[in-house]
C-alpha cells in the first residue's frame, strides 16, 4: 500500500509563475505486516504478541483507530524485549500513516533509527520516508537533514535531490537552492536524463530572488530551447537588450519580439521610427502595415500620427524600391562589402529575401565588413524568410559567443529551430 500526498505551491517570480508539485509516497505495507505476523510467531512474547494479535486482526479490517489503540496497549506493557519494541513501533507507524497522522509516524521512525531497530537493508527506505513526511509536514529543516542522509548512498535519485532543492527554497535559502537545483540538473545530464521544465523554473526562481541576472538569461534560455513557451520568451525580452546596441540592432532585436508575436504598439512606432532614421523605410512600412492590420496601430489619441507615419513609410518605401538595383550595382564596385551589406538591409526590409542573401554573401565575400556578426543574423533572417532552416541556424550559429550580439544571435537560432 502506497500513501501519496500531493503539494502544490504556487511561486511567484516577477512575471514568471512557477507552479512546482512535491509528492510523497511512502511504502509501510510489507515490514508493517510482517510485525505484525510477528504477533504470531515466538518474535514477541504472549503477553505483547496478545494485543499485537488484536491490533492485527484490525488493521485487516481497516479499523485504523481501535488498531492503533490495541498497538498501543502493546507499547504500555513493560519489560518487553528491544526487538518487541521494534515490532510494536513499526506497527505504530502503520496505523498512523493510514490515520494521515504523518508528525506522529514520522517520530516514530525517528526513534526506531535512533535505536537502531531497522534492518540494515531498511535503513535507507526509511531515511527516505522520514524526508517525504516531514517535507508533507512543511518541515524543511528536517526533510534537508534526512533527504542529505538518504543521497550519501543513493546519490543519484533525481526526486530526493528535488525534494532537497525546493525545501531550501521554501525556507527562503535561494543561493542553497540553486546549489542543489544546479547538481539535479547535472546529475541528470550525467545521466542522460532530460531535464525537467520545473527544474529549470525553480532554478530561475531561486536566481531570480537573487537577482542574478546573467544567470536569469542562461536559465531562460535553457528554458526556451527545451519548453519554448510565449511567457518565457517575454521574459527573455525583459533581459535580452543590450543599452550598447546600435539602432540597426535594436530593429534586429524588435523584429525577433515580432517574429514571437510580442510586440505592442510603443514597440511597432519605436521599430518603425529608427528603421526610418536608419534609411530602411522596407522595415518600416512592414512593422507598421503589421501593426495597423492587428489592430495595434491606428487607434486611439496616437492614431493620427500613426497614420501620418505610416504615409511616409509607403511613399520613402516605394522611392527606395526604384533604386535599389541601380544602388547595388554601384555597390559591387566599391572595395569594401560595406555598401552590400546596406544594400542587403535594405531589400531584407522590403521582403526580397533572395536578394537580399545574394547583397550579404557577396558582401561578406568583399571583406572589409565592421559589423560582421550584424550581417550573419541578418543573412539567417533572411533565410528564415524563405523557410530555408538549415541555412538560417548555420548562418546563426557562425557568430562567436565572445560577440556582443552573441545572445541574440542564440536566440534567433532558437527561433529558427522551433519553426515546422
Amino acid at each position: 500500500m502506497y500513501v501519496t500526498k500531493h503539494f502544490r505551491t504556487f511561486l511567484q517570480v516577477g512575471l514568471i509563475s512557477i507552479c512546482s508539485y512535491a509528492v510523497v509516497s511512502v511504502g509501510t505495507s510489507v515490514p508493517a505486516y510482517a510485525a505484525a505476523k510477528a504477533a504470531e510467531t515466538q518474535q514477541v512474547s504472549a503477553k505483547v504478541g496478545k494485543p499485537l494479535k488484536k491490533a492485527r486482526e484490525l488493521m485487516a479490517a481497516k479499523k485504523w483507530k481501535e488498531a492503533l489503540a490495541q498497538t498501543k496497549e502493546a507499547e504500555a506493557i513493560t519489560g518487553k524485549t528491544p526487538a518487541e519494541d521494534a515490532v510494536i513501533n513499526e506497527m505504530l507507524a502503520y496505523c498512523m500513516m493510514n490515520l494521515k497522522d504523518y508528525a506522529g509516524a514520522a517520530a516514530t521512525y525517528e526513534k526506531m533509527l535512533a535505536a537502531n531497530q531497522f534492518k540494515p537493508e531498511e535503513v535507507s527506505k526509511r531515511l527516505l520516508t522520514i524526508s517525504q513526511l516531514y517535507f508533507s509536514l512543511k518541515n524543511y529543516a528536517k526533510t534537508i537533514q534526512y533527504s542529505e542522509r538518504y543521497l550519501k548512498d543513493n546519490a543519484n535519485d533525481l526526486e530526493v535531490m528535488r525534494q532537497v532543492a525546493e525545501a531550501y527554497y521554501l525556507q527562503n535559502n535561494f543561493a542553497r537552492s540553486e546549489q542543489a537545483t544546479q547538481t539535479l540538473i547535472k546529475t541528470a545530464k550525467q545521466k542522460g536524463t532530460a531535464v525537467q521544465e520545473d527544474w529549470l523554473k525553480l532554478l530561475l526562481s531561486a536566481q531570480y530572488n537573487q537577482d542574478k541576472q546573467k544567470d536569469i538569461i542562461t536559465t531562460l534560455e535553457a528554458l526556451l530551447t527545451s519548453y519554448p513557451s510565449d511567457q518565457y520568451w517575454s521574459n527573455m525580452f525583459k533581459y535580452a537588450s543590450d543599452s550598447t546596441f546600435t539602432d540597426r540592432q535594436i530593429i534586429t532585436y524588435l523584429r525577433l519580439m515580432h517574429a514571437k508575436g510580442l510586440m505592442g504598439q510603443s514597440e511597432y512606432v519605436e521599430v518603425a521610427e529608427l528603421a526610418l532614421a536608419t534609411t530602411n523605410p522596407g522595415d518600416a512600412k512592414f512593422f507598421l502595415e503589421d501593426g495597423f492590420a492587428k489592430g495595434k496601430l491606428g487607434v486611439g489619441a496616437t492614431k493620427d500620427r500613426e497614420v501620418k507615419l505610416l504615409a511616409l513609410a509607403k511613399k520613402q518605401a516605394a522611392e527606395d524600391v526604384a533604386v535599389l538595383p541601380s544602388l547595388e550595382k554601384e555597390a559591387l564596385s566599391k572595395p569594401t562589402g560595406e555598401a552590400l551589406v546596406k544594400i542587403g538591409e535594405a531589400y531584407l526590409g522590403h521582403g526580397q529575401y533572395q536578394n537580399a542573401i545574394n547583397a550579404f554573401t557577396k558582401g561578406l565575400a568583399k571583406g572589409g565588413i565592421k559589423i560582421q556578426d550584424d550581417v550573419n543574423i541578418n543573412l539567417g533572417i533572411a533565410y528564415i524568410g524563405l523557410n530555408k532552416k538549415d541555412e538560417a541556424l548555420k548562418a546563426f550559429k557562425s557568430v562567436p559567443a565572445t560577440s556582443k550580439l552573441a545572445l541574440l544571435s542564440r536566440l534567433w537560432a532558437i527561433h529558427a529551430a522551433s519553426i515546422k
